[in-house]
């Protein structure tokens, strides 16, 4: 341990005494170390702002669908039936109607999509009802006239947020039928405003499917799609759990007739697509790092050059090779280890101002900061290597002749 102490104290020394030249030699491992650990930050709160704006723009839900071109099976309320007494934990589960249309209301008609679904299609989208309520179970099973729309939607169709009992005519494909507004949902977050900026308008309504089916003329006794509501962590095992049920009882396993996917999967893509743009960012601030290594091993070879009689004397006082060499890669590793230390900390600073003029968290965690610690003297030792190897294999006769 002794020993350890005196490399620490030679190679401190060392540093100290060319301070400017320290300093310079740092300069490229503080700019590398500090890039991975902003890169690293900034990654990690684009993925949280992304995974988060997506879950702020629709409902954790997954859709189960048929391909009828491969089988003449259909949904039914047998199968949702089947999966609520097998998956009773889930928040719900609802079949999908949806169709374009016309809505008119006391400024005029507009373009519009209606969905149709069960009570559980409230789940559908994460705007929470902020005035009435969702239509119920019972509106579903009696057919009532009643629908639900955003604040935006009935902003722009009445000139008021104040829309809950009102009436509008909702049109498709030359139908028509009047609905009573029950309920509305909160606004649309900023990126559904950014995804829908240029595209014409066009409201949202949801009504009963069985409201649906009597006044449009749907098909509601068999149907290709139906969609399962469940919290974040537990939908993808939920879907899988369904996707069984729906096989086994329509004996569809193995020929692809059915199909599956989830808010679950979009989050796990886009975190792919991501963390590819992260790695390739990283791997720029590795490569700023692997030139700052080079710097170093520039300067110990200097600084064995400079210290050869050094070497000469100490070899000829019986310095074993392995204590030469391990002396100078010690200071290596302490030289490149404090350049880490501070480009940690500027890293820090750096990403918490970046997060917070983009607007992501600033998420930092304890394995990136010792990661780069440990990276930081890795280099140093890796490329203090040559340098140190050079000076323990100097002849003491040679060393002390020059």
């Amino acid at each position: 341990m002794g020993r350890f102490a005196e490399y620490f104290k030679s190679a401190i020394k060392q540093i100290l005494n060319n301070g400017y030249r320290s300093l310079m030699t740092m300069l490229g491992i503080v700019v590398g170390i500090a890039a991975v650990i902003a890169v690293v930050a900034l990654g990690n709160g684009m993925s949280s702002y992304v995974k988060n704006s997506l879950n702020d723009l629709a409902g954790n839900y997954g859709y189960i669908s048929i391909n009828t071109a491969k089988t003449s099976e259909r949904l039914t309320n047998d199968d949702i039936e089947n999966i609520r007494e097998q998956l009773p934990n889930i928040k719900g589960i609802s079949p999908n109607f949806e169709s374009g249309g016309k809505i008119t209301g006391r400024n005029g008609t507009f373009d519009c999509l209606v969905n149709g679904g069960a009570a559980s299609f409230q789940y559908s989208l994460s705007n929470k009802i902020v005035s009435g309520q969702y239509f119920t179970d019972q509106q579903v099973g009696s057919e009532q006239r009643v629908c639900v729309m955003l604040l935006d939607d009935a902003k722009k169709i009445f000139g008021t947020e104040d829309a809950v009992g009102r009436s509008v005519e909702i049109n498709i494909a030359g139908k028509s039928a009047e609905y009573t507004i029950i309920g509305l949902r909160d606004h649309m977050n900023e990126m559904y405003e950014f995804i829908m900026q240029g595209e014409e308008y066009f409201a949202q309504v949801e009504i009963p499917y069985t409201s649906m089916a009597a006044d449009f003329d749907y098909n509601i006794e068999d149907y290709t799609k139906l969609l399962l509501f469940d919290d974040q962590s537990t939908l993808s095992e939920s879907m899988k759990r369904a996707k069984d049920v729906i096989a086994n009882a329509h004996n569809l396993r193995g020929d692809k007739a059915l199909s599956s996917y989830s808010m679950a999967d979009i989050s796990d893509e886009l975190n792919k697509i991501l963390g590819v743009a992260q790695d390739f960012l990283l791997l720029v601030s590795v490569i700023s790092l692997i030139v700052g290594g080079i710097g170093v091993m520039n300067i110990m070879l200097v600084s064995v050059t400079e210290r050869t009689r050094e070497i000469g004397i100490r070899k000829s006082i019986g310095a074993s090779t392995g204590a030469i060499m391990t002396q100078f890669l010690a200071e290596a590793g302490i030289l490149t280890l404090i350049g880490g230390l501070i480009g940690i900390v500027l890293g820090v600073i750096a990403a918490y101002f970046i997060c917070g003029a983009i607007g992501f968290d600033l998420i930092i965690t304890p394995g990136s900061v010792m990661g780069a610690a440990a990276f930081s003297v890795a280099i140093g030792i890796f490329f203090g290597l040559y340098p140190a190897r050079k000076a323990a294999k100097m002849k003491p006769i040679d060393a002390l002749r020059i």
